[in-house]
């Protein structure tokens, strides 16, 4: 699989190795400001079924993508679908794949029945959500959700050269954690907590910049 930066092809075969040791958890949140992360997810679905981490040339049966709708919101209404679409048993795969794009997007109503979803998740299903922030979610779905996290992959020089080997260190950390999920639970929140204080002095930052400009 060839994406616009190497890092996700070491994704991709962390997720290879999730899948062939059965350690596939079923949900996940792709978070950060990477811009690969519905590629990766379809690539993801495309693996799944048809045993090739690339965009799907052609229509999978076992995926569906859920979108914002025309309020840009994604409500209890579409929540129901991806239910119903979950509990079919798969026939083309081992897997039921759900993308949420733009988690952020969702309403208080449908995040409380998304959790209730995650918590009690048919064996075949995976769902994945995509949100520029971990913070984009209610907290009692957030901290439910296995966390893979996505960085630029633009490079620049001077603070972004630096910014880029930070986004590197966490997203390498957090992969090596989540070959073993459970056992590495305590360290893949501390992990998260300091990506989350970065990013938030990162920003700091350029308000501050801008505010002298």
């Amino acid at each position: 699989m060839i994406f616009m930066s190497s890092i996700y092809d070491d994704l991709a075969n962390n997720f290879k190795e999730l899948i062939e040791g059965d350690k596939l958890s079923n949900s996940y949140l792709f978070f950060g400001a990477g811009e690969e992360k519905f590629i990766f997810s379809q690539a993801l679905a495309n693996f799944l079924e048809k045993g090739k981490f690339i965009e799907p040339k052609g229509i999978l049966t076992e995926f569906l993508a859920v979108s914002p709708d025309e309020k840009g919101t994604i409500g209890i209404e579409e929540i129901r679908n991806l239910k119903y679409f979950l509990w079919q048993k798969p026939t083309a795969s081992f897997k039921r794949m759900v993308i949420i794009e733009s988690a952020q997007a969702f309403t208080v109503e449908a995040q409380n029945a998304a959790l209730k979803i995650v918590e009690e998740p048919p064996e075949h299903s995976l769902i994945i959500f995509l949100a520029k922030t971990a913070e984009d979610l209610l907290p009692t779905l957030n901290s439910r959700l296995q966390k893979i996290y996505f960085p630029e992959t633009s490079k620049k020089s001077g603070d972004g050269e630096l910014k880029d080997e930070t986004d590197e260190f966490f997203r390498k950390s957090i992969v090596s954690l989540m070959k073993d999920p459970v056992r590495n639970s305590a360290r893949l929140k501390e992990i998260l907590r300091r990506l989350v204080l970065v990013k938030q002095l990162n920003l700091n930052k350029k308000l501050q910049l801008r505010s002298l400009e």
